[in-house]
């Protein structure tokens, strides 16, 4: 039976966003199992765990199908990301549920060459990375593909409280001299809020 992954961020005892956090897994299990499946709590099986760090960022990831199969709790150290390369997935590419298999992202990855990551493209439009949803910075705000592979947390955080907006973005967005004024990319996740997530600027982005 396929498995799904909520990643949660744990930071001084307090989890966050557990609400959009419940939200995608009901939307998750409604969609993969029926709707008439009943939806675990999130936050009642958190505390039944018992024991849960008080101190520091720790990366809670639940692990379930139909119910809840595993709860664990990894002291969080993010990645250094520093350079970017635009490769291209076939068009039937589908991770719109946070399933626990990655092997088609993680074949992507795999073409990163002398980049610490890749901006995965479908249909010629930008999508995500292999762990991250995309900010563009431009002149007249902050934008998010409008088409991406997984719509996280984070994302859907700052969607609601306006401070991003959707656009349909292609490689050309990432050029020098690109019409919007883009020249920052940041990599959010729920365990990246754009304060402490990385930052790329688009020289640092092979599109090619």
């Amino acid at each position: 039976m396929t498995t799904y992954i909520e990643t949660i961020r744990l930071e001084n005892g307090h989890f966050q966003l557990l609400d959009l956090h419940s939200q995608r897994m009901s939307a998750t299990i409604g969609e993969a199992f029926g709707h008439a499946t009943e939806v675990p709590d999130i936050e009642a099986a958190l505390r039944a765990v018992g024991s849960v760090p008080s101190n520091g960022t720790y990366k809670c990831r639940i692990v379930y199908d139909s119910g809840i199969r595993e709860i664990e709790f990894l002291p969080y150290e993010p990645r250094i990301v520093k350079s970017l390369r635009a490769v291209a997935a076939d068009p039937r590419l589908d991770y719109h549920l946070k399933s626990s298999d990655r092997s088609t992202l993680t074949a992507l990855a795999a073409q990163r060459g002398n980049c610490d990551e890749v901006i995965i493209t479908r249909d010629g439009f930008i999508t995500d990375t292999p762990y991250t949803n995309l900010l563009l910075h431009g002149r007249d705000g902050i934008y998010t593909p409008r088409r991406p592979l997984l719509r996280g947390v984070m994302r859907q955080h700052l969607l609601n409280e306006g401070l991003i907006k959707e656009a349909d973005l292609t490689l050309a967005d990432l050029a020098p001299d690109n019409p919007l004024g883009i020249t920052l990319v940041t990599l959010i996740n729920a365990m990246l809020p754009p304060a402490t997530a990385p930052v790329i600027p688009i020289d640092k982005i092979q599109l090619h």
